[in-house]
């Protein structure tokens, strides 16, 4: 009998020896460090995966839908990205000592992925991860825009149609937990708002403090020099982001009447892009 990893193995819609390491443009990445710490945090997060995995399979034990789909694919996946995104820095900023400044990553991070952190319930957890998703497909698509170099433009445009892919499943789990659960429209709201809250927050800040760390390891990093970069990141960045994407999967979970998203969307939108920018 065929193991879940080579069942999944046979199922990948593309692996690292479909990406073109050889065709990367060096010049036109290699002096972009806005770019490199968008990239380098990415690779952390990502890469991190198998810890969150396990929180998430605990709390959903007893649905073996949902920790296999969430061991045998969406583990799987997620870790491709990190050592894609690994490879790559590794590859443009070789004097980066990924390694080194991934283990200081994640002694701090591993001790802030706990399971209590969780949604209360199994619907608001779900609706939570679609929050999650809306913001890791919406950042590669950003990436995908931003970058000068085609062959991380084609791998950022890769993970994001996995995101995607993700975030469709998530929802899917969703209604099934909502119509068990009766959750409302307000209910579900708070848990959309309270991981938007959330989404750039304790990860992105811990991981641009060990890329920086690792990069300037004679600078103090603090709340300013944090802010401060996250600025020069996004004052590029900012302009390719997707902000009527990001809206429409933002609000889906809350299962709006068509006529109320037709008025809905163009102003939530333009809040996102004002916020953004």
């Amino acid at each position: 009998m065929p193991t879940a990893s080579a069942s999944y193995a046979s199922q990948q819609r593309w692996t690292l020896g479909d990406i073109p390491w050889h065709a990367i443009r060096h010049e036109a990445v290699a002096r972009h460090e806005e770019l490199f710490y968008l990239v380098t945090s990415a690779s952390f997060i990502e890469i991190t995966t198998d810890l969150y995995t396990r929180n998430l399979i605990e709390y959903f034990a007893g649905d073996p839908e949902v920790t296999g789909w969430l061991q045998d694919h969406w583990e799987h996946e997620e870790l491709q990205h990190g050592q894609a995104l690994k490879h790559y820095v590794q590859t443009v900023w070789p004097g980066f000592d990924w390694e080194r400044a991934y283990r200081d990553f994640f002694a701090e991070y591993s001790r802030c992925c706990k399971v209590e952190l969780l949604e209360p319930t199994r619907s608001m957890e779900m609706a939570a991860r679609c929050v999650v998703e809306m913001g890791t497909a919406t950042y590669y698509t950003t990436l995908s825009r931003l970058s000068r170099d085609p062959v991380l433009s084609g791998l950022t445009d890769r993970i994001r149609e996995d995101e995607v892919r993700h975030y469709k499943h998530f929802y899917h789990y969703f209604r099934i937990y909502q119509a068990r659960e009766g959750a409302g429209r307000g209910r579900t709201l708070r848990a959309l708002w309270h991981r938007l809250k959330m989404i750039d927050g304790e990860d992105g800040l811990i991981a641009m403090k060990h890329v920086f760390r690792a990069s300037h390891p004679y600078q103090d990093f603090n709340k300013r020099v944090y802010r401060d970069l996250r600025r020069r990141c996004w004052r590029d960045a900012g302009r390719h982001f997707p902000h009527e994407m990001s809206v429409k999967m933002l609000i889906k979970p809350l299962n709006l009447s068509p006529r109320f998203q037709h008025i809905a969307l163009p102003v939530l939108t333009g809040v996102v892009r004002h916020v953004v920018m």
